[in-house]
């Protein structure tokens, strides 16, 4: 009978037991996602673009118009925005929140922009950026990014 109970409860204790995961490696592989996500525009490649955003992201732009949802649509802006030439990003502040199982975080920074459109030199400061991204087969993806850009003084009275 107590050999009958140490086996229960031997094979209970490794039934039970999980796979631990390595929460700061996943945060330090999110981390150096997060810095190289805008690597497609300094490349200019929307094949790399498609391999930085899942097939059902959300793009949520700092134009009224920009919320996009699904490669589909976000494919067109992308496109479009990789005319910009001499993309520079400085980014800082960054914050990641990553979920218990490691496979998905959330995260804000703050970013300046500086960049060349038909000759002409264009920067915009203290971008705010924030996102999803979720590691599918081994790959890390953006679902949801959301840029904005604040206005001076308060939007709303209160």
């Amino acid at each position: 009978m107590k050999n009958i109970i140490f086996i229960l409860l031997f094979f209970i204790s490794f039934g039970c037991s999980s796979d631990k995961v390595d929460l700061s490696n996943a945060n330090s592989e999110a981390k150096a996602f997060i810095e190289n996500q805008f690597d497609f525009f300094t490349s200019s490649s929307i094949e790399k673009a498609k391999t930085t955003f899942s097939n059902d992201a959300i793009l949520i732009g700092t134009d009224k118009s920009e919320y996009f949802k699904g490669w589909s649509q976000i494919e067109p802006s992308i496109v479009g925005q990789l005319a910009i030439q001499d993309p520079k990003f400085s980014t800082r502040d960054l914050n990641i929140i990553m979920s218990s199982s490691g496979d998905m975080a959330s995260y804000t920074q703050l970013l300046d922009f500086s960049f060349n459109v038909n000759g002409e030199n264009g920067e915009i400061k203290d971008v705010r950026n924030s996102g999803v991204i979720k590691k599918t087969n081994g790959t890390w993806e953006i679902v949801q990014i959301h840029w904005s850009i604040g206005v001076e003084g308060q939007a709303v009275e209160y």
